[in-house]
């Protein structure tokens, strides 16, 4: 988590359940660097961002896991407004009473830009609507696109929308090439684009089980706990 600005102190090793305590813990435990960050979601119109990956953003920024200064920007071809995201969005999450307003707070930060996935004008245009949000951010791009547009849209990142002042990483999502030969051209075309350490390649049913066991691994296992602590060289 250190390669994404983020650091894990010594947590208590009886941690198994994600309730409140275990959240209050964590927030305890986690150290953010100062920068703001923007994380921009490349697809936002599609099933993937409005069922999975919004959701998700939502509940890392209710429970108080992301920085203070978080934004968030769609970008797709589609012609909407955040307000047709939220829309979208709000049937696949789960609202309480006293959730509400932090629901809104969200989406106060929450932005959307329209543009194509294959031209320059509109990844400038991006790159412009981004900087106006803050000019020192870590840019965090989430691929939630087709395969078929993944070098389009990484070019164009590379030439128009990398941050000026801070870090740019790229999380491309499944699948990653259709067969060997089309997974080996989209690796070197990603890695002629960006240093491995800013790619990440994400399948959100590889490994399920594992990822949503982490905590039990990590936590209730004397051999990983003193590997994994803020503290030891071999994190990350």
């Amino acid at each position: 988590m250190e390669r994404i600005g983020v650091q894990f102190k010594e947590f208590p090793q009886c941690l198994y359940t994600m309730g409140d305590d275990a959240l209050s813990l964590i927030r305890k435990g986690v150290h953010f660097d100062d920068k703001p960050y923007i994380f921009v979601v490349i697809g936002a119109s599609g099933d993937l961002a409005k069922k999975k990956i919004y959701p998700k953003l939502w509940e890392l920024h209710r429970d108080r896991l992301v920085p203070k200064q978080t934004y968030y920007v769609g970008y797709a071809r589609s012609n909407i407004t955040i307000n047709d995201v939220k829309n979208n969005v709000t049937p696949h999450v789960k609202l309480s009473e006293d959730s509400e307003i932090l629901y809104e707070e969200f989406f106060s930060k929450s932005s959307y830009v329209r543009g194509q996935y294959n031209t320059s004008e509109s990844f400038e245009n991006l790159a412009q609507h981004l900087q106006k949000l803050s000019t020192e951010a870590n840019y965090i791009y989430y691929l939630a696109v087709p395969p078929t547009v993944f070098k389009s849209v990484s070019l164009y990142i590379h030439r128009h929308c990398m941050s000026p002042r801070g870090t740019t990483k790229v999380v491309i999502e499944k699948p990653f090439g259709h067969d060997l030969e089309s997974s080996n051209e989209l690796s070197q075309h990603i890695g002629s684009l960006f240093p491995e350490e800013q790619v990440y390649r994400i399948d959100h049913y590889l490994g399920k089980e594992m990822a949503q066991n982490l905590m039990i691994l990590r936590f209730g296992n004397r051999v990983f706990s003193p590997i994994w602590n803020q503290g030891s060289r071999w994190l990350f």
